[in-house]
C-alpha cells in the first residue's frame, strides 16, 4: 500500500489509492470529514471556506469547489463526487471520492456509509440499473447513479492552477517602463 502511494504519479492517484486504503475500516467521521482528512493528507484544505449557517459539511465543500471552479461532469480519478437527496433532508447530503473510472460511464467510489468506509458502484449511462449501481438510500430506495450531482477535481482544489479567467500581468515590465521612477540615472 505505501509503495503505491509513493509510485502514483498524479494528485488525484495519490489521493484515490489513500482513501481506497481506508476499505473496511470502520470510523466514527461523517462522510465530509473522512473527504477533508483524505484531502487534507495531500494539503488541499476543503474547509477554507467557512461554513454559513445551517450549511452541512457537503454544501460547505461543494460551494469551496465551485468558487475554485472545479466541478465537472465526468469522473475521473481522485474526483470528489456530490450526491444530493441520500437522506430526507434534501440537497447535497454525502460525499465520497472517486477511485476508478473505466470508459463506459462506470466508476467505483470510496465513502464514509454507516457500517464504515466502503467501495461503491456508480454508472452514469444505467443510472438506474441495479447490476452496475449500488444502494445509497435505503427508504425509498435509491441507487448511486439517480443520485450523483457531480464532481470536482483535486487539482483546482489544491490551487496548482489559478483560481480567476485573468491572466497574469508582469508587474517588474510595467514598473520599468512607468514613470520614471525605477529608472537608473547616470
Amino acid at each position: 500500500m505505501l509503495l503505491a502511494l509513493l509510485i502514483a504519479s498524479s494528485l488525484g492517484d495519490r489521493i484515490a489509492d489513500r482513501a481506497g486504503a481506508f476499505v473496511g475500516v470502520a470510523t466514527r467521521s461523517d462522510c465530509s470529514a473522512f473527504t477533508r482528512a483524505i484531502y487534507g493528507h495531500e494539503g488541499i484544505d476543503l474547509a477554507a471556506s467557512p461554513a454559513r449557517p445551517g450549511e452541512n459539511g457537503v454544501t460547505n465543500i461543494h460551494r469551496l469547489a465551485r468558487s475554485r471552479r472545479a466541478l465537472h461532469s465526468r469522473p475521473r480519478r481522485g474526483d470528489l463526487v456530490f450526491f444530493r437527496d441520500t437522506t430526507s433532508r434534501g440537497g447535497l447530503t454525502h460525499i465520497g471520492i472517486v477511485d476508478s473510472v473505466d470508459g463506459g460511464g462506470r466508476a467505483t467510489f470510496v465513502h464514509r456509509a454507516s457500517r464504515g468506509v466502503v467501495r461503491s458502484r456508480i454508472d452514469l449511462r444505467h443510472p438506474r440499473s441495479l447490476r452496475s449501481n449500488d444502494v445509497l438510500r435505503k427508504s425509498p430506495r435509491r441507487l448511486a447513479g439517480e443520485l450523483v450531482a457531480g464532481f470536482a477535481s483535486p487539482d483546482r482544489l489544491s490551487g496548482s492552477r489559478p483560481r480567476t479567467p485573468y491572466r497574469r500581468v508582469d508587474t517588474a515590465s510595467r514598473s520599468a517602463r512607468g514613470s520614471g521612477r525605477n529608472r537608473r540615472r547616470s
